[in-house]
């Protein structure tokens, strides 16, 4: 009777953790940690459910391998579903994504922001990127140059260079 009981209890305890598993929390100031020890930026990927151009930037504009293989090589990915279950911590922050997301002041989707390995939040992008455009903007971060230009002048420069 006890080894019955106890099975049934073990049995509850693991599938009601289970069914709790979807709530993680995110915490960047951890993911920024790691992102120094790496020497890579966070990219914060913000999107929302029935967003035409979330869908469009997830599956055109990250899918490009090449894209893929610079997120992999100078970045580590977050990605942040607003409507998605699970919460976010970063700094004095701790609530839902949603709320994250609003703490930043971001209303329009999909934007995507760059964290570096200070914890601090580098430069942030809003709307829809095509892979050429977006490409350029991991250059300009992963490169440091977000430190010394202006994301235009960084883009003029190398339209420019480009040309030559």
């Amino acid at each position: 009777m006890f080894h019955s009981l106890m099975t049934t209890l073990l049995f509850l305890l693991f599938f009601s953790s289970s069914l709790f598993s979807d709530t993680k929390v995110i915490h960047i100031d951890q993911l920024a940690l790691q992102a120094k020890k790496e020497n890579k930026h966070l990219l914060l990927f913000f999107h929302k459910e029935g967003c035409a151009f979330c869908e469009k930037m997830i599956y055109e504009t990250l899918d490009d391998s090449d894209i893929e293989d610079a997120i992999d090589k100078y970045f580590i990915f977050v990605d942040i579903g607003i409507d998605d279950e699970g919460s976010i911590e970063h700094r004095d922050f701790t609530g839902s994504k949603h709320r994250y997301a609003q703490s930043l002041e971001i209303g329009f989707y999909p934007t995507v922001g760059f964290v570096d390995g200070n914890n601090s939040i580098v430069y942030g992008a809003i709307g829809y990127r095509d892979i050429d455009i977006f490409s350029l903007l991991l250059q300009y971060i992963y490169s440091g140059e977000y430190k010394f230009m202006e994301w235009e002048d960084f883009k003029s420069k190398v339209e420019f260079e480009r040309e030559d």
